[in-house]
C-alpha cells in the first residue's frame, strides 16, 4: 500500500506573532493534534520496509526513523534506546516524526485528550525512558520531519562523514542532546512568567516551522529571518566583557563641524575578530579564548537627539554616525575618528559589544551590569 506521510502543519506563528499568541491559540489545535499523533502511529504499524513511499515522506518502519529516497525507504535505529513514533506538537497545530520513548509518546498524546490507546508501541515494551514535549516542525509540503538523534560511525558515514566525526555529521548526536529543554519552565516559575518554548532534539528543526520566513543563511535580511545557528560557547560570569568612553565623555561639548576622536575602554573582549556581515551575518557560533573571553569586535553608534531631557525613545534606524571598530584595542582602547564632526545639537553616543558573527555578546547570567556604554553630548 502506497503511503505519504503527510501530517498537516497549520501554522498558527506568523513573523508578527508575539510570544504570548503560543499559548492563547494553544487549545484551538491541542486535541486534533493528539488525533492526528494517533492516526499516524495507527498508520505507521501498517508499514513494512519495502512499503511503496514518495520521495521526501518521513515515516516509522518497526520503530525505527524512516525517510524516502528514489521510492523506498532508508530506515535508521534510534540512539539511546529510542523509537519513532509521531508526536502532537505543542505550541502549534500538526504533528512531528521523530525519536522519542514510548512512554513520552503516550504521555504526549494523553495530555492532548486523544485516546492513547490506539497509538503504536506500548509503554510496557521495554524501552521505557523518561522523556519530554518537541516543538519540531512536522512534516508538511515537503518539509521532513526531525531527523533521528544517532551517533555511530556508520550512521555517520552515511550521512557524509567517513570518520565518525561528529562535526561532519547530518544527524544529532544523543551527547548534545539537553534533557533540560523538554522542561517549560512552569514548575516554581514567578507570577506572569510565561512557559518556554520545549524541544527533545534541541530544536534542530525550529525554522521548518515558518515556511514563509526567510533562512538567515548569512545574510542581513531586512525583513527578518530564522535562524538555526547554535549559541555557541557563553561566556563565564567572570568574563562578561564591558566598555567605557573615554571621549567624547557623559556631558562633553564639542565643536561643531570638526574632526573628533571616540575613545574606548573595551575589557573582557578579545578584539580584533570581525566576519564579512553580507555573507556570514549571524551564521557562526560565539566562540571564546583560552582565558574565556568572547572574540569579537565593538561598534560605535551616534544618534541626534531632540533635547538633552528628551524622554521618547530614539528609532533603531536612525543615527548619525556608526563604525565598526575592527581592530585590536591598543592598550585596551579601541578608537576611531568622526571625520567632518558633527553638526549643532545634542546627541548619544553608545557601544555595540559583538562576536565575531556581529551578535550580541551571550553571557552566563541575566541578572548583570550592562555590557554596553551611553554618554550624551552637546555640539555647539
Amino acid at each position: 500500500m502506497k503511503y505519504s506521510v503527510f501530517a498537516t502543519l497549520s501554522l498558527a506563528l506568523t513573523a508578527s506573532a508575539r510570544p504570548n499568541f503560543l499559548t492563547s491559540k494553544r487549545a484551538d489545535f491541542t486535541l486534533k493534534n493528539g488525533e492526528d499523533a494517533i492516526a499516524l502511529n495507527d498508520k505507521f504499524k501498517t508499514l513494512t520496509p519495502t512499503s511503496a513511499c514518495t520521495n521526501g515522506d518521513v515515516a516509522c518502519v518497526n520503530d525505527k526513523f524512516a525517510e524516502c529516497a528514489n521510492g523506498k525507504f532508508a530506515i535508521t535505529a534510534c540512539a539511546g534506546g529510542l523509537i519513532c513514533a509521531a508526536l502532537p506538537l505543542d505550541n502549534s497545530a500538526g504533528t512531528t516524526v521523530t525519536c522519542t520513548t514510548a512512554a513520552d509518546r503516550d504521555a504526549r498524546i494523553a495530555a492532548t485528550g486523544a485516546k492513547a490507546g490506539a497509538t503504536g508501541t506500548k509503554a510496557d515494551d521495554g524501552k521505557k525512558a523518561t522523556g519530554g514535549k518537541n516543538t519540531s516542525s512536522a512534516k508538511a509540503s515537503g518539509t521532513k520531519a526531525a531527523a533521528p538523534p544517532t551517533e555511530t560511525a556508520g550512521n555517520n558515514a552515511a550521512n557524509g562523514d567517513a570518520t565518525g566525526d561528529p562535526q561532519k555529521s547530518l544527524t544529532l548526536s544523543k551527547d548534545s542532546i539537553q534533557a533540560n529543554y523538554a522542561n517549560d519552565g512552569s514548575q516554581g516559575a514567578s507570577a506572569g512568567q510565561e512557559p518556554s518554548l520545549t524541544s527533545t532534539d534541541n530544536f534542530i528543526n525550529f525554522c521548518l516551522q515558518f515556511p514563509g520566513k526567510q533562512k538567515t543563511n548569512g545574510q542581513q535580511v531586512i525583513e527578518g529571518s530564522c535562524n538555526q545557528t547554535p549559541m555557541g560557547l557563553i561566556a563565564a560570569k567572570t568574563n562578561m566583557p564591558s566598555a567605557k568612553f573615554q571621549a567624547p565623555a557623559n556631558g562633553d561639548k564639542i565643536a561643531a563641524n570638526k574632526d573628533f576622536t571616540i575613545k574606548l575602554a573595551i575589557n573582557n573582549l578579545e578584539t580584533g575578530h570581525f566576519t564579512n556581515p553580507a555573507t556570514t551575518f549571524h551564521m557562526a557560533p560565539q566562540t571564546v579564548n583560552a582565558q574565556g573571553n568572547i572574540k569579537g569586535h565593538s561598534h560605535v553608534v551616534i544618534q541626534k537627539l531632540a533635547a538633552l531631557d528628551q524622554t521618547t525613545p530614539v528609532s533603531p534606524t536612525d543615527f548619525v554616525f556608526f563604525k565598526g571598530l575592527n581592530e585590536k584595542a591598543v592598550n585596551g582602547v579601541l578608537t576611531t575618528t568622526v571625520p567632518g564632526g558633527l553638526p549643532k545639537g545634542v546627541y548619544r553616543i553608545a557601544t555595540i559589544n559583538s562576536s565575531s558573527n556581529h551578535q550580541p555578546a551571550l553571557v552566563a547570567v541575566a541578572q548583570r551590569g550592562a555590557l554596553d556604554d551611553m554618554v550624551y553630548f552637546t555640539v555647539a
